[in-house]
Formats: structure tokens, sequence, C-alpha cells
């Protein structure tokens, strides 16, 4: 499927990852068993051994089954995995279904190249006359009107305004700055690492404010070596034992969360609140959550407001059991740019 990963001007670019961070997930049907109405093991159609349980009634992303699906088992997603055509459809259904995520990944890229050029003050992006976000960058807020494309985000004037156009609708979603961001980072293909990120010092200022599930186990490993003792890029590189432009890409990501700094007297000020954050950070990824479940009448495919929930972790647990079966191919959303 190596078509999948073809860059085509502003339509996201799919490739396979973990399945926990993963934005979109496919199964493959064969490796399902069915343990209730919603409850399913899923096997590694690979032979590793490795089985996930996945309950459907708390999925918090679109997802779809390759045929042939198990006997007694019921789902409107599903998809031919030897046709191209079949699954091309499939993806373009991921596509309609993530375009807020999607639009939130256009105005990261956007706010990336920016926000230096904007310092405090408020800016609204306007396109066809229409009001499409409201950037407070005093509070560091934006409000997104949600039924926005990410072709518009792309092609919208920015405006100045004075404090008092700060409002922002009552329609639009209001999400921090830093998170926007992170959408982007943590998903484009782009070296955007600032320079000084690869010479100095850097320190861990703060756990970013995101969702626990966010975060995979380079983002853990850089902020318990940061937690440690500050370093270089090329000290993370030795110490992790990772490639160099891995260990950028979750720096990036950190920075533009909020979470480091190359500024000592900063982390200095904020070490006992990093080292609390990083406790309940720890002891978040080992708990399960039940609490941001979709609402009644959601469905696989379930609607684009579902995306704002912050489930805080994946719905894929291992499986406690011995039944035979368990998971396949994920796919997250990078950016095709």
């Amino acid at each position: 499927m190596g078509w999948a990963a073809d860059a085509q001007p502003g339509w996201p670019q799919w490739r396979s990852g973990d399945p926990h961070v993963a934005d979109a997930w496919m199964i493959h049907g064969g490796s399902v068993e069915v343990l209730g109405r919603d409850a399913l093991v899923i096997r590694h159609p690979a032979g590793t051994g490795e089985r996930l349980t996945l309950n459907r009634a708390e999925v918090d992303r679109p997802l779809a089954f390759a045929t042939p699906l198990p006997e007694g088992f019921a789902s409107a997603e599903f998809f031919d995995a030897d046709d191209e055509a079949s699954v091309r459809q499939r993806l373009q259904r991921f596509e309609a279904w993530l375009r807020p995520l999607r639009t939130q990944f256009a105005l990261g890229a956007q706010l990336v190249e920016r926000v230096p050029a904007y310092r405090g003050g408020v800016v609204h992006l306007t396109h066809d006359n229409k009001l499409l976000a409201v950037i407070d960058m005093d509070r560091w807020q934006v409000g997104l009107h949600i039924p926005a494309r990410p072709v518009d985000i792309e092609m919208a004037e920015w405006v100045r305004r004075p404090s008092l156009a700060a409002d922002i609708p009552a329609s639009f979603v209001r999400l921090p700055l830093h998170r926007v961001m992170w959408t982007y980072a943590v998903r484009t293909v782009r070296d955007v690492l600032p320079a000084r990120y690869r010479e100095l010092t850097v320190y861990l200022r703060r756990v970013p404010a995101m969702p626990a599930r966010w975060f995979d186990d380079v983002h853990l490993l850089i902020m318990r070596e940061l937690m440690v003792s500050p370093g270089t890029l090329d000290e993370l590189v030795h110490r992790t034992g990772l490639p160099q432009d891995e260990v950028a890409h979750r720096l990036a990501a950190l920075y533009f969360g909020g979470g480091v700094t190359t500024d000592p007297d900063s982390a200095r000020r904020a070490e006992p609140h990093v080292r609390r954050a990083m406790v309940a950070l720890q002891f978040d990824q080992g708990e399960t959550d039940t609490a941001m479940l979709p609402r009644e009448g959601d469905t696989e495919q379930a609607p684009s407001s579902s995306l704002l929930r912050e489930a805080p972790h994946s719905p894929l647990r291992p499986a406690r059991a011995d039944p035979a079966a368990q998971f396949t191919v994920p796919m997250p959303l990078p950016d095709g740019h």
C-alpha cells in the first residue's frame, strides 16, 4: 500500500505507527475475536503473540475492519484490503472524520511560522469574509470555527485587531495555542526544532498540558532524562541511544507544547512543579480510565466533535485473558508537507 504514503497537496500523508497514539485504525478482521456486544480481542496478524482488548463503546477515533469479518461480528465500517479502491475510499472517510484535527494541524503550521512575529495582541483569521479563528496571544488561546477546512486556514488572512476583539464566538471551540502547535509538531515531517535547541543545553520546564495518551515512549524518555539532568541534543542522543532526527522531532513537540527551555533560570524556578507533574504523569500512564466515553447514539464513525474530547488513555489495552485473538495496522496522520 505504498501509494498511501504519497503526498497529495492539501491532503494527509498516511503511515503506520504506534496504535495507541494513532489517529485512525485499520484492523484485520481475521484477527478479531468477539467477546461480547462491544468487547473484542485482537491478535497481531504477524504471529507475535501480542493481544489487545478493545471495547468499541470507548473508541475515540475512526476505525475500520478488513474483511472477512469473524462470524457473528457486525460493523458498518469495513473494507477489502486487497482492493485499492476500497482502501482509498476508507481513507477518504477517515480524512473526512478527522477534518477538525486536520484543521488544527493547518492552524498549527501557521502558528509555528508566525507566532514569533506576534508579541501579544489579538489576531483574526478570515477567508471569504468569514471569521475562521480568533487568536489571543496574551491569553495564549485560540477560538476555532470547527467547520473550517484546512485549505481555508492556509488561505486565511491574518488581521491584527484591538484587545476588545478578543471575544471568541460561542460556536467556536477554545484551544490552548500550545495544544494546537503540539498537534502540528508531532505529525509534521518537517524539521521544526529551533536552531538554539541543537546547540544549547535543554532543560525540562514543565510537563506539557496534554492528555496523557498523547505522549509516546520517546516523549516520556526525553522528559525523564531531562528531569535527571539537562543536556544538549547530542547528549540526549547519546543518553537515549536513539537517532538524532527522532530525538529532535520529539524535542520539537515538547518545545511547542511549552515543555522545554534553554533558559536555566526559568527551569530552576519550575523544578518542584515539574517533579510533581512527572510523578502524576507516570501514574496516569499506568491507569485506565472510562470517564471520556462517546455520547449515547455515537457510532464507530463518531461525529467530528468527538475529536475534541480528551480521552486520557488509549482504548486499546493488553489482553489479560487467554483468548486467541488480537491487533493489526494503525495509521497516524502526518502532513504531506
